[in-house]
């Protein structure tokens, strides 16, 4: 029976996928096709919603001109080899920009300028903006903020804010190596 199921499966789906095979694939819609991501929105130079070929390869190079000016950046000798010195170095420069940028998050975040994101701030950050207006009555957000506010005072400081972002960052590393896992 399994067999049987197996071979009529094969058979709908067959012709499908050759025939998805002979046709171009120049163009890519994103989520509902209505809006691309910031990130390939610069690239849609017509306007369409849709990365063309042409955009696509702009995309390609416009990367590989970012990926040549890190390396360049990184090779602080010139001899054309990142060493693990520089790399190290690169690595702290990297996380120190990162920071920089979270804390200038977090800033902008804290409309009252109490140093402190308090809930109807922490609602605010685009995440929980979204978690929020797809569904009003989610409760993740309200456990997220309550997690991160590790202290038990009322809102979010800066530290508890890095390091509940760290702390994200790691479990996303680790779960994309495959480290940590169960342990």
């Amino acid at each position: 029976m399994k067999i049987t199921w197996l071979t009529l499966i094969t058979l709908c789906f067959t012709p499908a996928l050759f025939a998805a095979q002979g046709e171009p694939q120049a163009q890519k819609r994103f989520g509902d096709s209505t809006c691309l991501p910031s990130y390939l929105a610069l690239y849609d130079t017509d306007k369409d919603g849709v990365i063309s070929e042409s955009e696509r390869q702009v995309m390609v190079r416009a990367r590989d001109q970012i990926r040549d000016k890190l390396c360049a950046d990184w090779d602080t000798d010139g001899n054309g080899t990142i060493s693990d010195q520089e790399r190290e170095q690169a690595q702290t420069k990297l996380c120190t920009m990162i920071t920089q940028d979270r804390t200038a998050r977090f800033t902008a975040a804290d409309t009252d300028g109490d140093a402190v994101l308090s809930y109807a701030e922490f609602i605010l950050l685009p995440g929980m903006a979204n978690k929020l207006a797809k569904n009003p009555d989610d409760t993740t957000v309200l456990a997220i903020f309550n997690r991160m506010n590790t202290d038990g005072v009322e809102g979010i400081s800066l530290a508890e804010f890095l390091a509940a972002v760290q702390q994200c960052d790691q479990l996303r590393t680790q779960a994309r190596d495959g480290t940590g896992l169960g342990e």
